[in-house]
């Protein structure tokens, strides 16, 4: 019995969180052709939440580029990419391949404006301050550290400057639902995750109801104080 508790948590409350980055692609990997299905995602809503306010924040920038990690299937570069808004282009990352593959084949239309790499997003290979842009949804829990993990989706994001106010955009999402409570060091309560957020630099930042279990994140990278380029610390003096 206590073996059956223990193994309901790991695969189905947790979902293979705490058994590692590989099991995690496997599960993914073993649900990918009948995924879209399981989550029955509404293309309106999606466009809604996601697609529409992610092109806006980046709207008037043609050399746009996002990162969306944890790809999974592409509903955020397909939400995203219909937009008119949105002139730019998006990479996808995941560590599951099959669900790459189904993601290759739904993107497919966009061609070259979406590239979709096997990577690890507790790593990611790319320089710091990179993209405009950077999206992790329904994803942080499952990394071996979802605080370090966050901070390497801040770490390649483009700070807003003078020069590129729209940039800096980060979404992601924190889980909320009651099995959350069962996911100790993988969610955040909203206070904690407030004074993670401090720490880190960020402004802007809006905290959304989304799903039952998720809630929707939204903040925008800044220079800090003893970060800005000492003309323009000057030139605000002046």
């Amino acid at each position: 019995m206590l073996l059956a508790l223990v193994l309901y948590w790991q695969l189905i409350l947790a979902e293979g969180a705490y058994l590692g980055p590989r099991l995690v692609a496997l599960l993914y990997d073993w649900t990918a052709p009948r995924y879209n299905r399981i989550k029955d995602f509404d293309p309106l809503m999606e466009a809604h939440t996601l697609g529409l306010p992610l092109a806006n924040r980046v709207q008037g920038q043609p050399d746009a580029l996002v990162l969306d990690v944890a790809v999974g299937t592409g509903r955020l570069p397909l939400a995203l990419l219909q937009q008119p808004a949105f002139q730019g282009r998006v990479i996808g990352l995941d560590r599951a391949s099959k669900m790459l593959a189904i993601a290759r084949r739904d993107l497919a239309a966009h061609g070259r404006r979406v590239l979709l790499l096997q990577a690890d997003a507790m790593a990611l290979p790319f320089a710091d301050n990179t993209f405009y842009a950077v999206t992790c949804l329904e994803a942080l829990e499952f990394t071996p550290d979802p605080r370090r993990g966050l901070g390497e989706l801040v770490r390649v994001l483009r700070p807003a400057d003078a020069a590129s106010p729209r940039a800096g955009w980060l979404l992601f999402t924190n889980r909320i639902g009651w099995e959350a409570r069962f996911m100790p060091g993988k969610t955040w309560t909203a206070a904690r995750l407030a004074g993670i957020l401090s720490q880190l630099p960020l402004a802007n930042v809006q905290i959304l109801p989304w799903q039952t279990i998720y809630d929707l994140v939204w903040a925008q990278k800044v220079l800090r104080p003893s970060e800005q380029p000492a003309d323009n610390l000057q030139a605000g003096e002046d």
